[in-house]
């Protein structure tokens, strides 16, 4: 799921037959500036005592970020520093609230994935000048609404994801998670019949949404593990990207 959103920016960009060298430095930078988020939440709402075991973490990954952020900008990346201007506020926002102990809360849980979704665009196109350029084109029409439905599979997944572990038996998760894959099935409709997506994109939404109602049914007569969750989000997550190769745009 880390690897979504880049994945779907980098097959959008790749149809136009060059992938820069600088959009695989991003791809590293976003994989270790996310491990380094991680271990920033972690260490903001440690106690005193057990910070210092987690700092080592920090450092490495920060400074992985940086070397890999350096490379996409030497590379010829520079205009990906645009992206910050909505990135920044992004996590930020994620940050304040893990400080406060609510990085499970569902705010924190969409800051998260806005910011993740945001790199869908940040792979396929450099910077924001270059999207608003190609505005009204098939392919920034086509980056938009892919960015939309890793936004809207991923904070699917938050909710579901609540429904089976920390929100477990809560009828009013429930319904909103089975509203939210609903909608997003419904959604997909107007970029189907205007040729941006093809129809197995709602049968992919379909299925999530059988899915999320399915799931907490079972949890109901027999526990269901958190490893076997995560190992159908990873199913979901593979039919998501054989999806953007071959029913997007």
């Amino acid at each position: 799921m880390l690897a979504l959103p880049v994945f779907t920016g980098a097959t959008l960009r790749l149809r136009e037959g060059q992938l820069p060298i600088h959009v695989w430095w991003l791809a590293a930078c976003w994989v270790a500036g996310y491990l380094c988020f991680n271990a920033t939440t972690i260490l903001a709402k440690s106690p005193p005592g057990r910070r210092a075991a987690v700092r080592p973490a920090v450092f490495t990954y920060a400074g992985l970020t940086a070397v890999f952020g350096i490379a996409t900008l030497v590379s010829g990346g520079w205009a990906v520093l645009g992206w910050l201007v909505a990135f920044v506020p992004l996590v930020a926002g994620a940050l304040v609230l893990a400080a406060g102990r609510r990085d499970r809360s569902l705010g924190s849980g969409a800051l998260t994935v806005a910011a993740a979704s945001l790199m869908t665009l940040a792979t396929r196109f450099d910077g924001p000048p270059q999207l608003a350029a190609a505005l009204g084109s098939p392919a920034a029409t086509t980056a938009l609404v892919a960015t939309g439905l890793v936004f809207a599979y991923l904070f699917g997944t938050v909710l579901h994801v609540k429904t089976m572990i920390r929100e477990r038996g809560d009828a009013r998760w429930l319904a909103a998670s089975a509203a939210w894959h609903a909608a997003a099935t419904l959604a997909c409709v107007p970029a189907i019949v205007g040729g941006v997506l093809g129809w197995a994109w709602s049968a992919f939404f379909l299925a999530t949404l059988a899915r999320s109602l399915a799931f907490p049914a079972i949890a109901k007569r027999r526990p269901v593990r958190p490893m076997t969750v995560g190992l159908v989000e990873v199913g979901f997550s593979v039919a998501f990207a054989v999806l953007v190769a071959v029913a997007t745009g």
